[in-house]
């Protein structure tokens, strides 16, 4: 179906930034204008006339024709603007400006919009970028590293009568008060912790190095508190909360020997060397998964570096707006701010923000780069993939895969689905193309 007749202008204000002039008949509103005189005759009460029926006079005289006219210009405008869009042949990257000219009854609406557009992509000559490929090597060293993880996980704990260091394990009695009152959640008996885990109250690692059993400890950390005051929103805040720690044992770990017998201990081997070899195997298989991902993460790197794209403000704020919000909801999960996060890294707020923008920005990047090789390509997503995609994402959620279906039609989110899966093929395509260097095939 058709739209209105448009006369359409456009002038280039920035690079990746126009202002677009639309001009329509205002016959183009009679829709609009309609549907809202519907709308007034079924909800205004006027004696003498039943529901729905109440002359388009009285609704004038009762809310104002200038009302009726706004609200069917709010209605008819954003499909008046796609138009207009679709007729310049642009592509909006943003919510537009929009600035009405003339909208007087009788004459032609005519109306501004300054649009941020998708700029121009112009993608690097693939077979010019040489990308190095992951060594496949198992070396000793990775042999090593998974055996002294075995080690751990099978490692007693044993009591010591020595002061308390970093990485034993000690067994408190932990509570935390505020005003006299126990505060659930920051107070456990027979607390095993390990110091220097950082998964305690900030100061409790360095309170309890040099300790011995029998030490009582007294501290006070500013602590994320939850509250709920009934609401449905969650109410937090940092305070102070005092803590008491007795310290009851202090214990360390005691690694087995790495021979025949700790074979037989972790599985079905007869002897170390079946040990290793089984270890070999599975890191074999491991290490070519994790190969195939950093060849992909570095193709996609390398190709980001190749490209002179610019990529819109806009879009880098909006990333960059979505990353922060993130980051400070799993710092409020954690009971951290940006401040004692930064602390924790060694970084200013502003650097944290810093490192976000440039993040958000090759993200936008990388991301258009993608979409123009899909379309160069025509790198299209079948129904078989998008369900493989939603099951992949059910199974992981435990969830019914027509539940997640249905959400993501009813959000309208199966556009971002697809556009992630196209992505991805995209992606396959760089990898293929760029110079894979030291790349193992199967004929090799």
């Amino acid at each position: 179906m058709s739209g209105p007749p448009l006369q359409t202008t456009t002038e280039q204000l920035e690079k990746d930034r126009v202002k677009l002039r639309v001009e329509v008949p205002e016959s183009a509103l009679k829709p609009a204008i309609d549907a809202v005189y519907r709308k007034w005759a079924n909800e205004i009460r006027i004696p003498g006339f039943r529901r729905g029926k109440v002359p388009r006079q009285m609704i004038d005289a009762r809310v104002g024709l200038d009302t009726v006219r706004e609200e069917a210009l709010q209605e008819a405008l954003p499909q008046i603007y796609r138009d207009a869009l679709r007729a310049e042949d642009l592509e909006a990257i943003a919510p537009p400006e929009i600035e009405v000219v003339e909208f007087e009854a009788g004459t032609p609406l005519v109306f501004e919009a300054t649009v941020d557009v998708r700029p121009e992509v112009r993608i690097p000559e693939l077979s010019g970028i040489e990308v190095e490929a992951p060594s496949p090597e198992i070396t000793d060293e990775d042999l090593d590293e998974q055996l002294e993880r075995l080690r751990d996980r099978f490692a007693e704990l044993e009591s010591v009568g020595r002061e308390a260091r970093r990485g034993d394990h000690v067994l408190v009695d932990l509570k935390g008060y505020q005003n006299d009152s126990l505060v659930e959640g920051l107070s456990a008996p027979d607390f095993l912790y390990e110091v220097g885990s950082r998964t305690g109250p900030p100061s409790l690692d360095e309170e309890l190095e040099g300790t011995r059993p029998g030490a009582i400890l007294k501290f006070t950390d500013e602590i994320h508190i939850h509250g709920d005051d009934g609401s449905d929103h969650d109410h937090s805040s940092t305070e102070p909360v005092s803590f008491t720690v007795l310290v009851k044992e202090v214990k360390t770990k005691r690694l087995p020997v790495v021979d025949d017998e700790f074979a037989k201990t972790v599985g079905e081997f007869e002897s170390l060397d079946d040990l290793k070899e089984d270890l070999r195997a599975r890191l074999a298989t491991v290490k070519e998964r994790m190969n195939e991902e950093e060849l992909r993460t570095n193709a996609l790197t390398a190709l980001v570096e190749a490209s002179e794209l610019e990529p819109p403000e806009k879009l880098v704020e909006s990333e960059f707006g979505h990353r922060l919000e993130h980051l400070e909801q799993d710092l409020e999960r954690a009971g951290l701010t940006l401040d004692t996060y930064g602390a924790q890294l060694q970084l200013t707020e502003l650097e944290i923000r810093r490192d976000l923008r440039e993040q958000a920005a090759r993200s936008v990047k990388a991301e258009l780069l993608l979409e123009e090789i899909a379309r160069e390509q025509n790198v299209d997503v079948s129904e078989e993939e998008l369900g493989r995609e939603i099951s992949m994402a059910a199974a992981q959620a435990q969830r019914d895969p027509k539940e997640v279906a249905q959400n993501l039609v009813e959000s309208g989110r199966v556009g971002a689905v697809a556009a992630d899966i196209m992505r991805r093929k995209a992606l396959d395509y760089v990898v293929g193309s760029v110079n894979v260097i030291g790349r193992v095939t199967d004929d090799s």
